[in-house]
């Protein structure tokens, strides 16, 4: 489990347990005050995840544009949004929608240095990614 942020009202944890999905599945965790969203999300496929993690980088280093990870063959399903405000803080909005659980929240104006820290995150996520034979 990486605790990405943990301050008096925030907490964002990942887990990267890849034996939930061959098709590359992580964890989340986000506690705001007294609401909490935690569920699996899952892109569909590594290259999902692979795309989401390049929009990552991209938008730390151009301080602009959008990283999404869901499943991108359809509309539906759980996702994880990263954007940057116009101020330059990271918002961050999730969607959870399993069965009779659903939660939808936005995180506005998180310090943006705390971006490295998805970004490494995913890094090592993706190192865990099944090498073809």
């Amino acid at each position: 489990m990486y605790e990405i942020v943990n301050e008096s009202n925030l907490t964002i944890a990942f887990d990267m347990n890849t034996q939930l999905s061959p098709f590359g599945a992580f964890g989340i965790y986000i506690k705001q005050g007294n609401h909490c969203c935690s569920a699996i999300i899952d892109t569909g496929d590594w290259w999902g995840i692979h795309r989401g993690y390049n929009e990552l980088v991209d938008m730390n280093q151009t301080c602009k544009g959008k990283a999404s990870f869901r499943h991108y063959l359809s509309s539906g399903g759980n996702k994880l949004i990263f954007t940057l405000d116009s101020k330059g803080g990271l918002n961050i909005n999730i969607v959870i929608c399993e069965y009779n659980y659903e939660c939808k929240m936005t995180i506005e104006s998180l310090d943006q240095t705390y971006l490295p820290k998805f970004i490494e995150f995913f890094k090592v996520f993706l190192e865990r990614e099944p090498k073809e034979i």
